[in-house]
């Protein structure tokens, strides 16, 4: 979710989209081992993601990917691995299960944050999947698929993350029509790991977890917890959840990890807590996050995070009064809280009070990348187009590993505004990339390198085009 705080549940994201992904025709493909490179893998990865990308499943909200990614990059430390080769995003889905795909794509459901209960049990979780790369368990999977293509197999994925969804809703009837016959079953069959391969990520997992100074009881409660709420919480079906892609997790509980069972667990972690109940405002069902905060405000009026969060769902819900009375009261127990800063500046904008939202982004600081975002729209609707201008590239710039799409394209179409053309076209192209749109992303990059104060973008441009077109040309196979 971007800074306007707009919901953006499954269900809302183009019919159009996902049809066009159904008419993909497959192509032959010998998948040998000896063919299967890290290159091959990263193609796999690359195109699966831009199908991810394109269905509107991922959380954008760049607050909660601040934290998650202290998270993973502590497990890629743990790990010694070089975090510049892995990529994990946060897919908003009321089902749970967390999934990794060849090249070094982890992705992780909103309701599997919500149902741990603190920042070690989501780093096991994240360090079983990373285990599971690092050992190429689907990548070998991938290999035995010997007459599938890799675009078809992106998109036979991405058809299956949509049919885990459930809930009755257009994604959840869409996704079973991408799984039809043979080839979905196939595709459903690689997504499960066999009982050696948990095995064994469960063990270089927990090497990554006791690396990165977290305590090895998390792993435990972690997966004694999805064995518990996978089947209260995920559609009744025959789809993916995390105990049909992870198996034998009992059994596992009572062998891998007993020798940690009894153990002292983690104490309270209240940034935990508050990132929880971030994400849970930001993508569960309205009823639900009511009740809970409410139920969490009867036995302690002053929590500040549950305050925060309700006004997080009034603003996503368009009671933007709402959203204000209730932001200022947790603001007025947490002075200091750059995010409630970040986010009733954010609120002001919506509410059309650019010079109200300033001074809410400049007192969250300059680390705060929602915070530079919301400033730099600020100053544009003040007229400071010299400060908007430097405040634009910089929060563009912040983190090129991890796209902020709303910023992005807002970016891109202020430079093209003020007659910089190469440059907005570059960040449009950026833009459209991230969001899985290949054709207005080679149409963007495309008219960047026709420009002539392309400048500094140049090189980069052309990369991104390349990367883009070689795409495209492989899903017209």
């Amino acid at each position: 979710m971007a800074t306007r705080l707009r919901d953006k549940r499954i269900w809302t994201f183009p019919l159009s989209i996902l049809l066009s992904l159904a008419l993909i025709l497959p192509w032959p493909l010998a998948a040998s081992a000896e063919e299967m490179t890290a290159q091959k893998e990263k193609e796999i990865g690359q195109r699966f993601h831009m199908k991810v990308a394109a269905l509107n499943v991922l959380l954008d909200d760049p607050q909660t990917l601040k934290y998650y990614q202290g998270i993973t990059g502590r497990i890629m430390r743990g790990a010694g691995l070089s975090p510049d080769k892995y990529h994990f995003y946060i897919i908003n889905s009321d089902s749970i299960n967390a999934f990794a795909v060849p090249g070094g794509y982890i992705y992780m459901n909103t309701e599997t944050i919500i149902s741990l209960e603190n920042e070690g049990q989501l780093a096991s979780i994240l360090g079983h999947e990373v285990a599971h790369i690092t050992s190429r368990h689907f990548a070998r999977r991938v290999e035995a698929a010997s007459s599938m293509s890799m675009a078809y197999l992106a998109t036979m994925l991405a058809g299956l993350i949509l049919a885990s969804q459930g809930g009755g809703n257009a994604a959840g009837a869409l996704g079973p029509a991408l799984m039809v016959g043979g080839t979905g079953a196939a595709v459903s069959s690689m997504m499960a790991n066999s009982r050696d391969d948990e095995a064994e990520a469960d063990g270089k997992g927990r090497k990554y977890l006791t690396k990165a100074g977290y305590n090895p009881r998390d792993m435990y409660g972690a997966f004694k917890i999805m064995a518990e709420r996978t089947f209260q919480v995920s559609p009744k079906s025959n789809l993916p959840t995390y105990l049909t892609t992870h198996p034998a997790l009992t059994s596992r509980l009572a062998t891998s990890f007993s020798d940690v069972e009894k153990s002292a667990p983690t104490p309270a972690d209240p940034a935990y807590q508050a990132f929880r109940d971030r994400v849970l405002a930001l993508s569960a069902d309205p009823q639900r996050v009511g009740k809970l905060m409410a139920k969490r405000l009867n036995e302690n009026p002053k929590d500040s995070s549950a305050l925060h969060a309700l006004g997080l769902l009034a603003a996503r819900q368009q009671n933007l009064g709402q959203a204000d009375k209730l932001m200022n009261q947790a603001l007025a127990l947490s002075p200091a809280n750059k995010e409630y800063l970040a986010d009733l500046g954010d609120l002001a904008l919506r509410r059309r009070h650019p010079a109200e939202a300033k001074g809410y982004f400049e007192k969250a600081g300059q680390d705060n990348r929602q915070a530079i975002y919301g400033l730099a729209r600020s100053e544009e609707l003040l007229g400071d187009q010299k400060r908007a201008t430097a405040l634009y590239e910089k929060v563009v710039n912040m983190d090129p590993d991890q796209p902020y799409p709303e910023a992005l394209q807002m970016a891109g179409r202020f430079f093209g505004q003020i007659g910089r053309k190469g440059q907005g076209h570059y960040y449009l192209g950026n833009y459209f990339s991230s969001t899985g749109n290949l054709d207005q992303a080679i149409f963007h990059f495309k008219e960047a390198l026709k420009q002539p104060d392309i400048g500094n973008f140049r090189a980069r441009a052309d990369r991104e085009l390349k990367v883009m077109e070689e795409l495209k040309k492989e899903d017209k196979k």
